[in-house]
């Protein structure tokens, strides 16, 4: 006599799908927790690398910076191909300059190679003269407080929100010789920016906004990391950073 195999009835289905849901419920929160652990730490290393290869461009050439734009490009984002050179020349390569948890991919050639870039695919190679590589600038992935030849303006001492108070203890720099205490010094950041009062989404809502603010959950930033003149780096939770600087309506905070 054959038997006939038996199948799952539909309620032992169900009672499985359940516990697959309840399982991925679960799993799912944690792992996006990882996930966002390990951007957070890879965002770390690469702000640490280029304060380090800044540093040692600066004991290589009598504690100057290179001036981040020589033309143009006045964002804190903005790097000439000359000084993107110096931090890749001492140890920084193409894929450090972008963060990954900023919501822009500034390693595209339009960004990488924004002042070359005119809407069409780029062919040729970078420009190699001195003055080219002065004159153009790459849109990078982090922010940097390094001064620019005509000069950025002021940093804001921390304090309320639209305050505005110039900073005495901090500046743009130009050169190591001319702060002091580098291990306070703030000096390669992870971009968090903001239009007032609360506009945090700037590349969702404007299309050709060039950059956004990194490390985000729900609409908000969570902080950023910070690489100071000495070449360490450290988090910094958004509730201990202020607004710092502004220009044509943004503001950028640290």
């Amino acid at each position: 006599m054959k038997r006939t195999k038996k199948g799952f009835t539909l309620i032992e289905l169900l009672v499985v799908i359940a516990i697959i849901a309840l399982l991925m419920g679960i799993l799912l929160p944690a792992l996006q927790r990882v996930r966002k652990q390990v951007k957070r730490i890879v965002c770390g290393n690469q702000v640490r690398q280029q304060s380090m290869a800044l540093l040692m461009y600066a004991q290589q050439n009598e504690g100057k910076m290179p001036l981040v734009a020589f033309y143009g490009g006045q964002w804190l984002w903005d790097l000439s191909y000359f000084a993107t050179d110096a931090i890749i020349n001492n140890g920084g390569e193409r894929k450090t300059f972008r963060c990954p948890a900023n919501p822009v991919d500034t390693n595209a050639d339009n960004y990488w190679r924004y002042t070359e870039y005119n809407g069409s695919p780029l062919t040729g190679p970078e420009p190699t003269s001195d003055e080219d590589r002065q004159r153009n600038f790459r849109v990078v992935g982090y922010s940097y407080l390094m001064e620019t030849k005509d000069g950025r303006g002021i940093i804001f001492a921390a304090g309320k929100p639209g305050s505005r108070v110039q900073d005495p203890r901090r500046r743009f720099i130009k050169s190591t010789t001319q702060v002091g205490h580098h291990g306070e010094m703030e000096f390669v950041l992870d971009t968090v920016i903001n239009y007032p009062p609360d506009e945090w989404d700037i590349p969702d809502r404007y299309a050709d906004w060039a950059q956004g603010t990194s490390h985000m959950e729900k609409g908000k930033p969570e902080g950023g990391n910070i690489g100071f003149l000495d070449g360490h780096a450290s988090w910094r939770h958004f509730e201990d950073m202020y607004e710092r600087y502004t220009r044509e309506g943004v503001f950028f905070w640290w």
